[in-house]
């Protein structure tokens, strides 16, 4: 599709200014209201920060993530191929916080178990800058 993005970008803390920088150009782009844009950009920052922490452990892999704008609605899915989400570790001190928070941020939040790793599905309703 014309308007959807697939990015695949090494799991590493230091690419994580990458994966924002890549997903506010595709959002703007997308004429995307920057109170939207600073939204959706915290879940990415979130989920892909969870990917590196504890999806890899901080050993290489990839960070898949997929961007499409559909009328008012933006789909974004963050997946990989570690471990995979560990639904009993959703206490403060072992970061659930910020996923709860990202789940909050969303209208829409679905985690998906691969046999390697997590995909999670976003939606998030947004208004078109004037």
């Amino acid at each position: 599709m014309q308007n959807e993005i697939k990015l695949y970008v090494p799991s590493s803390l230091k690419n994580l200014s990458i994966i924002r920088a890549m997903t506010k150009t595709y959002l703007e782009h997308q004429k995307v209201e920057q109170k939207d844009i600073m939204k959706i950009l915290s879940i990415v920052d979130e989920l892909a920060t969870n990917v590196i922490e504890h999806g890899y452990e901080y050993k290489s892999g990839d960070i898949i993530i997929e961007l499409q704008k559909n009328n008012d609605i933006i789909h974004l899915v963050v997946e990989d191929n570690g471990v995979g989400f560990d639904e009993s570790k959703i206490s403060k001190d072992e970061g659930g916080m910020g996923l709860f928070l990202a789940k909050a941020m969303a209208d829409n939040f679905k985690v998906e178990k691969k046999v390697n790793g997590t995909k999670i599905k976003v939606e998030k309703r947004v208004k078109e800058e004037i």
